[in-house]
């Protein structure tokens, strides 16, 4: 079932008041939300543009990235530790989220406020998307926990603080094994 009345709820508009922002009709919307109606590629990317989620969230695929900036608030601010083991040279199995947060915010001179919100995040973590295993959370029919999509997040922030260097030798490291 795709997600166009949970969105349009959710910013609290009524089926007549969308149906104007996206140029249709409300019997269409009401129709799109029933599913008795699907609609045609334009309005399915009307519909995305105008909630700004992806066409894949919008048709009930996927974590909206909100949700995926929102596992990252979470485990920045809980006691969350990774459990994946990381590739040689890399020696330790356990990294503290909040740790590698602000390991990666002190490199890059990123100044984390006291009580961070999701602006905050997307602000300065919108490059987790480049990853793929986060960009492919976006659009997946799978399942995934909370801890399982943190630990992505998580090791997207840890690749990217990598020096370019360091990544570099990690890839070689991958290539010849």
């Amino acid at each position: 079932m795709n997600r166009i009345k949970e969105l349009r709820q959710e910013n609290k508009l009524s089926q007549i008041e969308l149906a104007n922002k996206v140029h249709a009709s409300n019997q269409a919307i009401s129709a799109y939300e029933s599913g008795t109606r699907e609609p045609k590629e334009p309005t399915w990317q009307a519909l995305a543009n105008f909630f700004n989620v992806s066409v894949d969230y919008l048709k009930g695929y996927g974590y909206s990235k909100d949700y995926i900036y929102k596992q990252l608030d979470d485990a920045y601010k809980e006691d969350y530790l990774l459990t994946f083991e990381l590739e040689p040279p890399f020696t330790s199995p356990f990294i503290s989220a909040r740790d590698e947060i602000k390991n990666y915010c002190k490199q890059n001179k990123i100044n984390i406020p006291q009580d961070t919100d999701l602006d905050f995040w997307k602000a300065n973590f919108n490059f987790i998307f480049k990853d793929k295993s986060v960009n492919r959370l976006l659009t997946t029919k799978d399942k995934y926990s909370d801890s399982d999509i943190k630990e992505l997040i998580i090791n997207a922030i840890y690749w990217y603080g990598l020096n370019p260097h360091t990544r570099e030798l990690v890839n070689k490291l991958n290539h010849n094994s």
